[in-house]
This record gives structure tokens, C-alpha cells and sequence, in this order.
């Protein structure tokens, strides 16, 4: 037990961690092995723990924490990070992890990993109050989801999160889209973002923008059978109105 209490205080770790504790990588295997078997810790995936309660034996780890530190430069994104940011409609058993490393999808405590590539090192943040997390920003997020809606639940549940987002920061939005540099993302973003301008406190000018890096290009915001409708003033052809997914709950939004 001598090394229960440097465990917890790590929380959640991988087997050089314990070498560099131990200073002997032989006695380090033989710890992570007993504690093991005494439910002391609990094995994630290939070289990764978390230490767990001692009476219920249960991860002492959140999902969000273990999404972290799966490969070095993990984080949490597209709906994983919507739901962590608190704006999610629903909670999803499958977690999407962009990383620069690739790593094989795999489930734990019922959790489903998903391995998504890294597109971009903008908008990354450790929370202040969460140190052991790496999640994209709240804007990078927005963006991120509006670029690959499939990733975020569907468009339903897009449209649902953010009715919950009151503010965004202008600023990063253009930021991150000029990063980017994709024309479809800025008819996508300015197009959705319309129908939550005043709610997000959004200008005029950030729309202005947006509709000068449009191109002439005609995109589709969904499948072509659900995006039905051709929008002029994005070149997009998109549901006939995205709101109408509010109605069924009767938001007052609609």
C-alpha cells in the first residue's frame, strides 16, 4: 500500500509514471500487477490506469479526464466537447477524442473511445478547474461541429445545443475560421449562426465576412435529401428551416 496515496494524488497515469516513482521499472510492474488484482487501480486500455474507489472499487476518473491523456495530445471534441462545455441536448455513450496519434477505438465503463484525427493545435484548453483536461475551446468547438455535423449527434441535436449558447467571442470565431480556411465552413457557420445571431450577440460584420469567403461554389449543409432547400444568400442548399427541430419540444424559440 505504500504507493496508494502518489497514486491518487495522479489519479489517472501510465506505467512510467509508476517507473519514475518507483525508480525500478521490474518492482513497478510487479505494483501496477498487485494492485491490479487488490482493485486498487483499473486498467483503461494497453499502459494507461486510474485508481479507483477503495470500497466500490470504481474509476475515481471521469470520462472527460481519461479522454486526456489517452495519447499525449488527446482532447475532447466535436459532441464529447459540446457536452462538456454543458450545452449537450443529450448524453452520448460514445466519446469522439481527436489526437495527433492515432489510437484504436475502445470502451470502457461502458464508454465508447472514438479516435477522431487532430486538424488543428487552435482553441486547445486545460480548464482552469480541470487540470487533468484538454478539450477544445467552446468556439472551436462550434466549429469544429458545424464542419462535421455528423459528429456532433446530427443536425437535430446541433440545432438543440446551440439554443443553450448565450455568448460567443466574435473574435475567436474569425480567428479560428481564417485558421481553417475553408470556404464551406464559412457558408456552413454563417449560415447556421444566422438563425442565432441576436442570442449569441453576434454583428452584422462577422456575417459580412463570412459571405466574402463564400466563393461560388454551391454546398450542401446536410444529405442531399434533407437539404432540400437552396439559400441564396449562402449558396447552400439546407433544411427549409433548421428551428423546426425546436418544435417538437414546444421551445419558445420557434
Amino acid at each position: 500500500m505504500k504507493y496508494i496515496e502518489a497514486l491518487h494524488e495522479l489519479k489517472i497515469f501510465h506505467k512510467k509514471d509508476i517507473v519514475i516513482l518507483i525508480e525500478d521499472e521490474n518492482a513497478a510492474k510487479e505494483i501496477l500487477r498487485r494492485y491490479k488484482k487488490q482493485g486498487l487501480i483499473s486498467q483503461v486500455r494497453r499502459d494507461l490506469y486510474v485508481v479507483t474507489d477503495l470500497a466500490s472499487k470504481v474509476s475515481l476518473v471521469s470520462k472527460f479526464e481519461i479522454a486526456g491523456h489517452i495519447t499525449p495530445s488527446s482532447y475532447l471534441a466535436y459532441h464529447a466537447a459540446l457536452e462538456y462545455h454543458g450545452v449537450a441536448n443529450q448524453v452520448f455513450y460514445e466519446l469522439y477524442v481527436a489526437s495527433e496519434e492515432t489510437f484504436n477505438n475502445f470502451d470502457y465503463e461502458g464508454i465508447s473511445y472514438t479516435f477522431c484525427p487532430s486538424k488543428s493545435k487552435v482553441g486547445i484548453v486545460t480548464p482552469l478547474t480541470d487540470s487533468l483536461i484538454r478539450v477544445t475551446d467552446l468556439e472551436r468547438t462550434m466549429l469544429d461541429c458545424i464542419h462535421r455535423i455528423d459528429l456532433s449527434g446530427g443536425l437535430e441535436e446541433l440545432v438543440q445545443c446551440f439554443v443553450l449558447i448565450t455568448y460567443v467571442n466574435e473574435s475567436k470565431l474569425l480567428d479560428y475560421l481564417r485558421n481553417f480556411d475553408k470556404q464551406v465552413l464559412y457558408q456552413k457557420a454563417g449560415f447556421i449562426l444566422s438563425y442565432f445571431q441576436k442570442e449569441m450577440q453576434l454583428s452584422d460584420a462577422f456575417f459580412e465576412e463570412c459571405k466574402s469567403k463564400i466563393g461560388r461554389s454551391t454546398r450542401y449543409l446536410t444529405d442531399t435529401q434533407e437539404s432540400d432547400t437552396y439559400f441564396k444568400e449562402w449558396k447552400l442548399c439546407a433544411p427549409e428551416n433548421i428551428l423546426s427541430f425546436l418544435e417538437q419540444g414546444g421551445n419558445e424559440y420557434v
